[in-house]
């Protein structure tokens, strides 16, 4: 019936000094009804889960999923820490394309993580790699590799030293983090730690294709920030920021260098670099939570509303001036001509509080409301914070907004 998400909440589990991940699984003793939906609630980080004092979790952090979805797709899960809905299709659209792991191969490039360091009872030969210059990732500045800043690999015992080939230029190496910095390096021989992935052109002498790739990284960063945070297996688990080889190699690489992102998914994009990743590491801390929403409102009344004119063409939706209280937002929009009376506007605000806000328990939930007035208004009303006011929260009110009215019969 429900999965309860605890992945945001760091260190749950305080007093046993570890950071657990958890999810609570709701569940019957019987056959689910076939059209039952599946609600996967993702719980956020407050100084109240930190305190130990309950959580807190809003509207948009409540996705209901058809059980079909659920069964065929295990993207959906992750897609949902990141708003859920459209994210889960822009991961789809990005898995069809040729992975960087697969070019690679068909290159014939030689890849693979550096080398681990092991202990005197467990150790291999590692000659190529002791007394070799090493970097890590705070040598890759803008796609290339500060040299001033590699050091020598020490005389200890290896446990895994890898292969020499990935250690020879040309050499483009990626930090295993949810950012993947990297650095191509033309020549020469380094080595590095298993914290970064290595792409060699050596064998091959096809440093100018390698060089290509590197820039396309560089150029196609925030696409690819955001598909890897919708996709990786281990970012925000294992650790907060890191990342596994296989979520490198599974990068979209197309044979045209294009990913040809839509105006839709470029907004979701930027949010997800920009906001959820954040707003998932350190939930009321985060700028979404932490900025107000009300200078974001010009961006988002154009997403909503172009969505929404999208399809009703002839009277198109227009933003009214929006009405602030403190800590509540309503934005109004009319189809074709009008404006509205905020007269007495003020003696709201107690009874707009309320109605945003609920404690269950140790629970406090967070509601937004869609008011509709008659066939020609349209009232949000939303706290004032600037994660409830993004532009793709805009989307997906507008998404939600159209499926009312279409109900509605408008």
């Amino acid at each position: 019936r429900e999965i309860l998400d605890f992945i945001s909440v760091r260190g749950l589990f305080q007093k046993g000094d570890a950071d657990t991940k958890v999810i609570v699984v709701v569940a019957e003793a019987r056959s689910a009804p076939p059209k039952r939906e599946i609600l996967h609630a993702t719980f956020r980080r407050s100084g109240r889960t930190d305190a130990e004092q309950g959580f807190d979790i809003d509207y948009y952090d409540m996705h209901w999923l058809p059980r079909k979805l659920a069964l065929e797709n295990d993207g959906v899960w992750r897609s949902d820490l990141l708003g859920g809905g459209r994210v889960l299709g822009f991961v789809d659209r990005m898995k069809k394309f040729r992975t960087l792991g697969q070019f690679a191969n068909e290159r014939k490039w030689d890849c693979g993580e550096g080398f681990i360091f092991g202990n005197p009872a467990v150790s291999r030969p590692a000659r190529h790699v002791i007394g070799k210059r090493r970097v890590d990732a705070s040598a890759f500045h803008n796609g290339k590799v500060d040299l001033s800043r590699s050091t020598t690999v020490p005389n200890r015992k290896i446990l895994r030293p890898r292969k020499p080939s990935i250690y020879t230029a040309p050499l483009l190496m990626i930090h295993k983090h949810l950012d993947i910095p990297h650095g191509y390096l033309p020549e020469g021989y380094m080595t590095y730690q298993h914290e970064i992935f290595g792409i060699s052109a050596a064998a091959q002498d096809d440093g100018s294709r390698l060089l290509r790739l590197a820039k396309w990284l560089d150029s196609s960063r925030d696409s690819l920030l955001a598909y890897i945070a919708a996709s990786s297996v281990a970012g925000f688990v294992s650790k907060a920021t890191a990342i596994l080889s296989d979520d490198i190699k599974r990068l979209p690489y197309p044979v045209d260098e294009n990913l040809n992102l839509s105006p839709h998914e470029e907004i979701l994009a930027a949010d997800i670099v920009d906001y959820y990743r954040k707003l998932i590491r350190l939930g009321e801390d985060s700028d979404a939570m932490k900025k107000p929403g009300v200078p974001a409102l010009l961006v988002f009344n154009d997403v909503f509303t172009a969505r929404i004119n999208a399809v009703y063409k002839k009277n198109k939706l227009r933003a009214l001036a929006p009405q602030a209280w403190s800590g509540v937002v309503c934005q109004p929009y009319i189809f074709g001509k009008g404006d509205v009376d905020w007269n007495g506007a003020e003696e709201l605000k107690d009874k707009l509080n309320n109605l945003l806000k609920e404690k269950k328990g140790n629970i406090n939930i967070t509601r937004i409301a869609r008011l509709y007035d008659g066939n020609t208004g349209i009232y949000l009303l939303k706290p004032d914070r600037l994660r409830y006011w993004l532009r793709s929260v805009a989307l997906r009110d507008a998404d939600e907004t159209l499926a009312d009215l279409i109900e509605q019969g408008f």
